[in-house]
């Protein structure tokens, strides 16, 4: 048009070289603007962070400079380095930046195998947009920077076929942090030396012996960091370990079947035992927390070590005496990842936390509570000022209608793991071969959970990513632009841009 700015050859040729330079990713860091603003909203709404019930042991671990008995403290210790800027609004504003580092890693590892560019978007699509991941990001809670390090391993180890001794070493320790922040990590830990022996070839001498040897460098590396924090946790509590609550958890899981006169314990589990019908009782995590439970009727703290060990015991034969009962209560609980609708569960003070309300839960002084109170203090200490959220408007209420309308339902996922694995096997091959991992750790991180406590909806979370990578990368170009040596890499810059590949 005449006259008009756009018809200017200076910027014509402005916006052209803008284009080259995005290498036709220009779709991609438009959604991811866009998504870094929804952060930005959500930050102005709640302030200094949004809290659960978790957060104030974890600001406590990282205060008192010691491990914590009911979880690693992989996360506590992450707080620990940022203590110096005593601010909870960086805390949460780097978990955003995570978020959105998770979509570009799934984004470029898609787009690394030719998978099309607006594949690889969708792909990312729902840890950029979906509101209660954003949520999760202002939360002081592990699961952000948890996803973070899974992703990364996995990206490490994927990033070339056959991956490097060293990508393969820097993977496994990833997947070690992993493991540190959050047990459930082991499932990342399974994706990644997955992920490892099945793109090694088996062609040629000593294949087998060289597969094992390279998932050995991963379990090394993955090894590294749990051996330092067990050590560390040896030194302050005299046992080697990552937690003291495995046992504890676990009784709470099979309380909701478990039956004694069918496990016929000795006397001294008999104490753990209820009377209440499993249709009658409490919901699984009520049995570690509440008074009433008859694990703390007995005398001693929550993590003692003999506590530990009696709940450990008492679960293990409630599973080996009611196996089918067991697996009914896993399935029970995993099946609820996949429901259409967010139901209240476990109980409605835990659902309400993932909510962007107009009153969220508050860390607050409790008259009647010496804990609380100590554990406000130490919040208190850490941040030098006030920790309760603060509401603005009209932001929050932005934020709470977007979380209304923006999220994948549980339907979704469940389609979307179905998916990856259908067409993984279909396609086999090396497609198959690349999508295995991450589908190992997308499946692990929703089952694990369920059998080993019980089910919650922030879990589901983190296994998302996951499986959406392994639905986009079994429909990777079987021509591998990632394989070393191939004559793909040589001619892969031209083709690739034709095809949708790299840029």
């Amino acid at each position: 048009m005449p006259g008009s700015p756009l018809a200017r050859p200076g910027l014509s040729l402005s916006l052209t070289g803008a284009g080259r330079r995005s290498g036709g990713h220009g779709p991609f860091l438009l959604a991811l603007l866009v998504a870094a603003l929804f952060r930005v909203v959500a930050a102005l709404g709640y302030q200094p962070a949004i809290w659960f019930t978790d957060s104030i042991t974890y600001l406590d671990e990282a205060v008192a400079g010691r491990p914590g008995l009911p979880r690693p403290s992989g996360y506590s210790l992450y707080l620990w380095l940022l203590k110096p800027f005593h601010s909870l609004t960086l805390v949460t504003a780097t978990q955003h930046l995570m978020g959105l580092a998770v979509g570009v890693l799934v984004y470029a590892v898609a787009c690394r195998y030719r998978v099309p560019r607006w594949g690889a978007l969708l792909a990312a699509v729902p840890v950029l947009f979906d509101a209660y991941e954003i949520e999760l990001e202002r939360l002081v809670l592990s699961d952000t920077l948890f996803l973070l390090l899974g992703m990364a391993s996995l990206a490490v180890v994927l990033w070339r076929s056959p991956p490097t001794p060293g990508a393969v070493t820097g993977g496994g320790l990833l997947a070690g942090l992993s493991i540190i922040t959050r047990p459930s990590g082991v499932a990342v830990a399974v994706g990644v030396v997955l992920a490892v022996l099945l793109r090694v070839p088996l062609a040629g001498t000593f294949a087998w012996p060289r597969r094992v040897g390279v998932a050995g460098l991963a379990l090394a590396g993955c090894a590294a960091p749990i051996l330092a924090y067990g050590l560390w946790f040896a030194s302050v509590y005299g046992e080697f370990g990552l937690n003291r609550s495995t046992g504890v958890f676990l009784y709470g899981r099979v309380m909701a079947f478990a039956e004694c006169p069918k496990m016929r314990p000795p006397p001294e589990l008999r104490r753990l035992c209820t009377r209440v019908p499993p249709e009658r009782r409490m919901i699984s995590q009520n049995y570690i927390w509440r008074g009433s439970s008859p694990l703390n009727r007995i005398h001693g703290s929550r993590y003692s070590p003999r506590k530990n060990r009696m709940a450990q015991r008492f679960a293990l034969r409630a599973i080996a005496a009611q196996p089918l009962d067991y697996l009914g209560a896993v399935a029970n609980d995993t099946l609820r990842a996949f429901e259409w609708d967010r139901r209240v569960f476990p109980d409605k003070l835990t659902y309400d936390r993932y909510l962007f309300g107009t009153r969220p839960a508050e860390l607050a002084r409790d008259p009647h509570s010496g804990y609380v109170n100590r554990m406000y203090r130490r919040a208190a200490r850490y941040e030098q000022g006030p920790v309760r959220t603060r509401v603005s408007q009209p932001w929050a209420r932005l934020a709470h209608g977007y979380q209304n309308v923006v999220f994948l339902r549980g339907t979704m996922v469940g389609i979307v793991l179905l998916a990856g694995l259908l067409v993984a096997l279909v396609r086999r091959g090396p497609p198959g071969r690349l999508a295995a991992g991450p589908w190992a750790a997308a499946a692990g991180l929703i089952v694990l959970p369920a059998a080993t406590a019980e089910f919650d909806y922030r879990y589901v979370l983190t296994a998302v990513p996951f499986g959406c990578l392994a639905l986009a990368l079994s429909c990777a170009s079987r021509n591998n632009p990632g394989q070393i040596n191939s004559p793909s890499v040589a001619s892969g810059t031209v083709r690739g841009e034709a095809e949708g590949g790299p840029g």
